[in-house]
């Protein structure tokens, strides 16, 4: 079934469209969820179902002409796996020993401030321009690698190299965008780099 069809009918609350989006993408899914999850099957099947739990009910905030319905799912899914994480791993800090947690809590980062937070916003510009000039090649590779956190195996499988050329590659790109970020980065008012 189109993709077009499937949005129609989870527009008119239709529960085959739910199916029928099963039955198209969630092989995928699963495999996004799993990347991030590791092997916590019961999160993952739960990361998957809060996919189609969030289509559902906010499916008129999707928009076929900004996004196709594969990659608008991507990203609701990886970002509900990576919550999912941080959740987890909030609930296995809580779990440490007391005073391991006062020992977590000294080495919290503090630079939060409005000021860093300016920073790491315009940091974060700056990144996705440096990843943005690279050659289609190697910006699926970073892609793969860093936004949906695909392994070396699975990135080798899909892309028709090796994992040794994979992890090569991907050294000489942070090596790169290191560099053009070190080139590119602002100075803060002393002078120095942020």
């Amino acid at each position: 079934m189109k993709d077009e069809a499937i949005i129609n009918l989870i527009y008119e609350k239709n529960e085959l469209g739910l199916l029928k989006l099963a039955d198209k993408y969630e092989k995928l899914l699963f495999h996004i969820a799993a990347g991030i999850l590791g092997s916590r099957s019961r999160d993952i099947e739960e990361c998957v179902n809060d996919t189609y739990l969030k289509l559902w009910n906010h499916i008129e905030r999707y928009d076929m002409e900004k996004a196709s319905l594969k990659t608008y799912l991507k990203v609701i899914v990886r970002n509900t796996a990576i919550n999912k994480l941080r959740d987890l791993s909030k609930r296995e800090e809580r779990e440490l020993p007391e005073d391991i947690s006062e020992i977590a809590r000294y080495y919290i980062d503090h630079k939060q401030s409005v000021e860093g937070q300016v920073f790491r916003k315009e940091n974060i510009t700056l990144l996705n321009e440096i990843i943005g000039r690279l050659n289609k090649k190697d910006h699926e590779l970073v892609i793969r690698r860093y936004f949906y956190l695909q392994s070396s195996k699975d990135i080798a499988a899909a892309m028709k190299m090796t994992v040794t050329a994979v992890d090569s590659r991907l050294s000489r790109l942070r090596n790169k965008m290191k560099q053009d970020f070190d080139k590119e980065i602002p100075l803060n008012t002393e002078g120095s780099k942020l």
